[in-house]
């Protein structure tokens, strides 16, 4: 069975080229634009991981980590930003996220911190 990878980022193009990366690696992934149509459209219980920007419109991705927390989902999450300060790298530390990459984007160091994240969650 595939890990469920969920991505949400409001960047059409970023969303599109992480899709395709991870689906190329055997994955299967849903996307989303914000995190309203995550907890709308999405299935949050049936991630293995997340991927989320920071900047979102609406809540931000700290805010949608924060809401699977209440819900009582340990779903490792990765950030991403194309704005990153160390304040917001502080705050995703704390919020024990697996990774924070810039955009753009390394796949490789992505791929590796999915299969870390992914590793306990199968």
């Amino acid at each position: 069975m595939q890990s469920l990878i969920q991505i949400v980022e409001d960047d059409e193009a970023i969303r599109d080229s992480l899709k395709l990366l991870l689906e190329a690696r055997g994955y299967s992934v849903e996307t989303f634009g914000s995190g309203a149509d995550f907890f709308g459209n999405g299935d949050p219980a049936r991630s293995k991981c997340v991927i989320l920007d920071v900047n979102l419109p609406g809540e931000s991705g700290f805010d949608v980590l924060a809401r699977l927390r209440k819900q009582g989902l340990s779903t490792p999450a990765i950030f991403v930003s194309g704005r990153a300060t160390p304040a917001t790298r502080a705050q995703a530390a704390r919020a024990q996220a697996v990774a924070f990459f810039d955009k753009p984007v390394p796949p490789a160091e992505l791929l590796g911190a999915i299969a870390k994240a992914t590793k306990n969650m199968r």
